[in-house]
């Protein structure tokens, strides 16, 4: 005993002394493996139980999200499939593997197995860390899931109903579109004077370039005259998703750019610059850091487009004089004819100066005046000097819109002016709550008749083209010009003071300059400070935006104000002085950073209080004492968590109250007494309230009673595990909204049941009684509903019967209603449906259609259909009765189609009588003719989509076509259709095994009338030329049947497409083949081409072809340089086949002299052959001990290079081709479990150089030793920033020769960890991390030498006793 004690202490001797000489770290966690193993597998089971309660939470919002149309971020869908293998089965069986396993013993039983223990139990702290990572990574979208696909500009109307294409603006609208097109021209301006046109062209040009340039993203933001960089960041941030919390203004750019660039092709309109904008320091992409980012600039200047470096600056002139006429005419109609106007007409169309917005606002303003006297006067006023050159106006356009106002009714004008300070795109709800507050409609008696008559103004303002629409209806907008005639009749009328940019703490201060001010918004000025006190005995408004300390007693002289509105301020306390503001009406504290807010009890007469965003906790019990407020607003206030009892309940008058996203902890009637927070009850004594927002997750909080008031007429309500929320549910946003998502029977609550009968939007889920709602006789059916989402309730078979009336539904969502069995009772007439606009199903077991064809003929607006999951049903339409060969259905609005999992389905219809339905998907029976999105998914009874004849007028509007595992297809669509395809942007064909070619034979007769489409320089003599000109992006994957496009020498031309990828297309043995080449090849290549075929393919991704022999036919690196001019991205995947030589074709794509990024992945190449230089075949001479590229290869304009789960590589490149990688700026090698080594050396002494490299990444690399173990090479990385070296276990120094990284200061070794300093060079860095790893595995030894001893003296005293 004494001996083997001996000879342990010695082992652990010399492993502490080796600890001690190098500082060990981490001794307690290695430690902790051995003896805490069953926490940490008990830790592991609790990290699953967390994870899959997560993951069904996400799935849940994923559900509703495809179920809205939305479209599933990457991201969410990586994470569920990576927790769902975590939660598997398997995984479940792997995890009680694993703790039998570590239970073992060794030395004849006497000592655990120590060896297994440290194993498990670090695989189990290892798994648990990286669900906890999983679960880190859920709170980033667990509100955010999805986004909306982009159908248009973002932050463009649709039409631009203000267009008019007059000659005047063709060239430069041609000009624009023409620079668009060029891949040289980054950035192109447009200028003219203020009022000419220029945001209307061009928010045209923007809906053109989307729909014919396939932007991936079109932005359009007005920057107007005092531009805030910060406000232009938040509102390109908000067009594109993107939300930035950041304050830092280079964080804050490098954010955007980084989303800028995920954009594949975007599109950014930066209206109404007055001065200049430094791009780079916005985060917006410039020159060469994103080429396909366009950036198009309108200014009245040229001098500042000028300035912004842009090639090219279109003018717009102002309207020659018959251009001028017309579209006063156009305006004004038809009384401009009148022989007594005609002249005048004539006269007021001149004076106008060739300005549409003098035009349009003064022919609007004259259109309903039928007296002479009205028109004389008018060109009189015209006539007159006016306030020209006002900020650049000129001063018939000043005139104009002057005499517009005039022509305004006394009361509107007010408004007019009010709208005036308010920036763009603002909302009417803001209008409302500022006019209230001053006291404009005094003789309207609520807030609900105030919005009707502010929502009236609006119309007519935009009647009179002195307001524009706004990004939606709940929006307006300004046109600069008219805004600043506006504002200069403010300024000198009304005793408005609205300042620019300049510093204005001087005039504040000048109590003669604000004594007999009225208004004041310091929306865009700067202000280094604010007086003590403000005198402005007048004053009745007052607003102010941005971070500034307020002095105590800034409001004492202000006696008179009315309107108090302050955004985005953070007060540590609210100024004293606050209290005395009597005659406050309305006050906004909107975005602020509140704590105390009991100064504002003293306001009594407050009418609205706007507390939207801010950050308080609490409501204290002092708000009570607003009994004059008729409008609280507290919304998206998300630290809310107190509000005191019985402040509710004495807001006696008041008539709107918003809670949503804010306060929901309500408090259950009778558990505590006293009471410490609000309860629903409270609502009772609101008899006054006519909107609501709020949502209330205990149902127990729920009175039996009826709490909502018998006058609401909007509200947005959810009660249960479930809110409306922004992504999944948007675009149903409607007045009256209710979401039921609780298994309590709704008879209980008969405040819900009243609900019923007026809502507009309703949302049931799991609810107990679904039936008795829907067909409730006293709901008297549902004669506003317009949006019906049904979801997991299995006790329905008919969702619309004879008992339930819904005309106005345009909405129609049923998710997991496995009893289904019909839609629409067959007793309703096909009319009472005919507003339908979206209709979506899944996983309705029992469905066998969706309607009948008589009725599917009524569904005139219906726009969208999608119907997942249903195993029996057998067409979108089933024929009842008999219908003759000339009777055809015709969806004219239908512009979506997804159909997917729907195992029985063959044909859009069929006969209930035969179930009989025709051989295609689509037919000349049912017309498509606005068919924009066809997504076909695991359909296994499908065999072919479109027969040889069509309807002429279907399917010409195509823009997108996505088929995946489709088993039976073998071709996809006639030779005939080609010329219907001219809008294609998207074509992905995937895992349909069956396939053979996409383009098949059409019939003689079609194809002689498609032949005559073709225009004359697309046939020559023995060749066909067909083109897709807008298509962008090519998937041809898992297709192990396909040969050809085409069986005949058709060649199709892809003149816009960007990005294709070829996969698992193993009978496919030559990809592409020229018609120029003299002799043809033997086997039927897949791509006939050209030098026109394409010219703009930018990513070309191919894998596992198994029977590819050839890239191109003849001579290749030619068909490269010419045929593929723009060929930059190649990416090679999924070469899994163990025994594929690395093929020799590729070599032919890795020499394209234009190649940028190379990305290789899951290739496991186990011998490499390629061509010589003296044309011959090379095989390398080690099988397995192989570089990846020969030493031939040349990458001298690569900038990025990715290896991932490549096993089987050796050497990843020669030193002769890294000498080339002159321009590489990252490089990513991970996840290769053979790689010894990425540079693989020489034996001359030599200097490699990689003046670019930014970023180097190996990780999990478990047999890497080195960068590159030559001494003879020493290494210069004078631009490297970012090293990471993870699980590369034997790599015991960064390279065999010195490195140089002077930018390098922190190297990432762990994942969990922060980067750590770089000590001395990269190479001591590396080998401290080797030392340190090698010190763990000692004191692993330690710990198991430490167990024998302890084992051993167990045994003793049991022999000794």
């Amino acid at each position: 005993m004494e001996t083997f004690i001996s000879i342990v202490g010695s082992i652990c001797g010399s492993i502490t002394g080796i600890a001690t000489e190098n500082a060990v770290g981490p001794i307690t966690r290695q430690l902790s493996y051995l003896f805490k193993h069953r926490t940490k597998f008990q830790n592991l089971r609790n990290k699953v139980q967390e994870l899959k309660a997560a993951g069904e939470r996400v799935e849940q919002s994923v559900r509703e999200a495809k179920m809205n149309g939305e479209v599933i971020f990457p991201d969410v869908e990586t994470w569920l499939t990576v927790v769902n293998e975590k939660i598997s089965d398997q995984a479940a069986t792997q995890l009680e593997e694993d703790e039998e396993k570590f239970k073992r013993r060794c030395f004849a039983g006497c000592c655990p197995d120590l060896k297994l223990r440290y194993q498990h139990s670090k695989k189990a702290q290892t798994e648990a860390d990286t669900i906890a990572q999983l679960l880190n990574e859920k709170d980033q979208f667990i509100n955010r899931v999805s986004y909306r696909p982009s159908v248009q500009a973002i932050g463009i109307n649709r039409p631009v109903k203000d267009y008019a294409s007059f000659e005047s603006r063709t060239g430069a609208f041609n000009g624009v579109m023409a620079a668009l097109k060029d891949d040289n021209v980054n950035k192109v301006g447009i200028y003219g004077m203020g009022g000419v046109g220029k945001t209307t062209l061009v928010k045209e040009i923007a809906i053109q370039a989307q729909e014919k340039l396939s932007f991936t993203a079109v932005v359009f933001v007005a920057v107007t005259q005092a531009p805030n960089m910060q406000d232009i960041q938040n509102k390109i941030a908000e067009k594109l998703n993107l939300k930035i919390d950041e304050t830092d203004m280079d964080v804050r750019a490098t954010r955007l750019r980084q989303r800028l660039k995920t954009e594949k092709k975007v599109f950014i309109i930066l209206d109404d610059i007055w001065v200049t904008l430094n791009l780079e320091a916005l985060g917006v992409p410039v020159a060469d850091e994103h080429n396909e980012c366009k950036i198009l600039m309108t200014s009245r200047s040229l001098d500042v487009l000028k300035s912004m470096d842009a090639p090219q600056n279109l003018s717009i002139e102002t309207l020659n004089e018959d251009e001028a006429q017309n579209l006063f005419k156009n305006i004004a109609g038809n009384i401009v004819e009148r022989p007594d106007l005609q002249s005048i007409a004539v006269a007021i169309a001149k004076r106008c100066a060739g300005l549409p917005i003098a035009i349009a606002t003064i022919a609007k303003a004259l259109k309903h005046k039928q007296n002479l006297f009205e028109w004389r006067d008018a060109l009189r006023q015209l006539n007159k000097p006016s306030k020209g050159n006002f900020k650049g106006i000129p001063a018939e356009a000043y005139s104009a819109i002057e005499l517009s106002y005039k022509f305004l009714d006394e009361k509107v004008q007010p408004i007019f002016l009010l709208c005036s300070i308010m920036g763009h795109d603002v909302t009417i709800e803001d209008l409302l709550r500022y006019a209230r507050g001053l006291g404009l409609f005094n003789d309207v008696k609520g807030m609900e008749e105030t919005r009707d008559k502010v929502l009236t103004l609006v119309t007519n303002l935009k009647a009179s083209c002195l307001l524009l629409d706004g990004s939606n209806p709940t929006r307006f907008d300004m046109h600069d010009v008219v805004c600043d005639v506006a504002l200069s009749i403010a300024l000198s009328d009304c005793g408005w003071f609205t300042p620019g940019e300049e510093d204005v703490f001087e005039i504040l201060s000048d109590k003669d300059t604000m004594r007999d001010c009225n208004l004041v918004s310091l929306r865009n000025a700067k202000v280094s400070e604010l007086p003590n006190e403000l005198d402005c005995p007048n004053l009745t408004f007052f607003s102010m935006h941005g971070a500034l300390e307020i002095p105590n007693n800034f409001f004492k002289g202000m006696q008179r104000l009315k309107v108090l509105n302050f955004v985005d301020m953070h007060f540590t306390s609210l100024p004293s002085s606050l209290g005395s503001l009597k005659t406050l009406s309305s006050l906004c504290l909107r975005d602020c950073g509140l704590k105390d807010i009991i100064i504002l009890g003293e306001l009594k007469h407050l009418e609205i209080l706007d507390l939207r965003k801010s950050k308080i906790k609490i409501l204290p019990k002092e708000i009570g004492q607003l009994t004059m407020l008729k409008l609280l607003d507290l919304s998206d206030c998300r630290s809310l968590e107190v509000t005191s009892p019985g402040v509710l309940s004495n807001l006696s008058r008041l008539e709107e109250l918003y809670l949503y996203n804010s306060f929901d902890r309500w408090e259950v009637q009778g558990t505590e007494n006293p009471r410490s927070n609000a309860s629903l009850v409270e609502l009772q004594h609101l008899s006054r309230l006519t909107t609501l927002e709020v949502h209330i997750p205990d149902v127990q909080a729920m009175p039996k009673d009826n709490i909502f008031s018998a006058k609401l007429e909007r509200y947005k309500i959810s009660i249960g595990d479930g809110k409306w929320f922004l992504y999944g549910d948007r675009g149903m946003e409607v007045p009256r909204m209710l979401k039921l998502k609780m298994k309590t029977s709704v008879n209980l609550f008969h405040g819900i049941k009243r609900l019923l009968r007026t809502t507009q939007s309703l949302y049931l889920a799991e609810v107990k009684d679904v039936r008795e709602i829907l067909y409730d006789p006293i709901t008297q059916g549902f004669p506003d509903l317009k949006h019906l989402s049904i979801f997991d309730v299995s006790d329905i078979k008919v969702v619309i019967n004879s008992m339930m009336s819904v005309p106005c539904l345009e909405l129609l969502s049923l998710w997991n209603l496995t009893d289904l069995e019909a839609i629409f009772d067959d007793q309703l007439k096909a009319a009472s449906f005919d507003r339908l606009r979206i209709i979506r199903v899944w996983n309705g077991k029992k469905l066998n259609n969706l309607f009948s064809f008589s009725m599917a003929t009524e569904l005139h607006q219906l726009e969208q259909i999608y119907v997942s999951n249903c195993d029996y049903m057998i067409g979108l339409i089933v024929v009842k009765e008999e219908t003759g060969d000339d009777e055809i259905l015709e969806f004219r609005q239908l512009s979506s189609l997804y159909l997917k999992d729907l195992s029985s389905f063959k044909s859009l219809w069929y006969s209930e009588e035969t179930l009989e339905s025709v051989p295609c998907l689509f037919d000349k029976k049912v017309i498509l003719p606005v068919l924009e999105e066809l997504s076909i998914e695991d359909m296994d009874n499908l065999e072919r989509l479109w027969p040889n004849q069509l309807s002429q007028h279907s399917f010409s509007k195509l823009t997108s076509i996505q088929l995946r595992r489709c088993p039976k297809l073998l071709d996809v669509f006639p030779s005939s259709m080609l010329t219907r395809f001219q809008r294609l942007n998207q074509l992905s064909i995937r895992n349909c095994k069956s396939v053979e070619e996409i383009v098949f034979e059409s019939h003689p007769q079609e194809e002689s009338r498609a032949m005559q489409s073709f225009s004359p320089q697309l046939i020559q003599s023995d060749v066909i030329i067909s083109e897709f000109p807008c298509l962008t992006s090519l998937v041809l994957g898992g297709l192990p049947n396909l040969r050809s496009i085409h069986r005949e020498m058709l060649t199709i031309n892809w003149p816009s497409l960007k990005e294709m990828e070829v996969e698992g297309c193993d009978k496919v043995e030559i990809l592409f083949a020229s018609q120029e080449t003299t002799g043809f090849p033997v086997q039927q290549p897949l791509f006939w081409v050209n030098q026109s075929t394409f010219p703009k393919l930018h990513q070309l991704t191919l894998g596992g072809n198994a029977g590819m022999k050839e890239t191109w036919y003849s001579d290749g690196q030619q068909l490269v340089f010419h045929h593929f001019p723009n060929l930059e991205v190649v990416k090679l995947e999924e070469y899994t086949d163990q025994a594929l030589p690395l093929p020799s074709y590729l070599f032919t794509l890795l020499s394209s002299p234009n190649l940028q990024t190379l990305e290789i992945r899951r290739c496991s190449f186990q011998e490499i052959m390629f061509q010589s230089e003296e044309g011959g075949e090379e095989k390398s001479a080690w099988v397995r001990k192989f570089n990846l590229v020969p030493s031939s290869v040349s990458f001298r304009n690569l900038v990025t290079l990715r290896v991932e789960l490549c096993h089987g590589i050796i050497k990843l490149i020669t030193h002769s081709t890294a000498k080339s990688l002159v321009q590489l700026r990252e490089m990513r090698i991970s996840d290769c479990q053979d790689i010894e080594e990425i540079i693989q050396g020489a034996d001359d002494d030599d200097e490699i150089h990689f003046p670019q490299l930014n970023h180097l990444e190996l990780t999990g690399l478990p047999k890497l030793e080195s960068f590159c173990s030559s001494r003879n090479h020493t290494f210069e990385f004078p631009s490297l920033q970012t090293v990471i070296v993870i699980d590369c276990q034997k790599m015991k120094v960064f390279a065999g020769g010195h490195s140089n990284t002077p930018m390098l200061h922190k190297v990432r070794l762990h994942w969990w960890r922060e980067e750590e300093p770089c000590e001395g060079s990269l190479n001591s860095t590396i080998q401290q991390l080797f030392r340190e790893k090698k010190i763990m595995i000692g004191l692993c030894y330690m710990a198991f030498a430490f167990s024998l001893i302890v084992a051993a003296g167990r045994n003793d005293r049991r022999r000794r006793g």
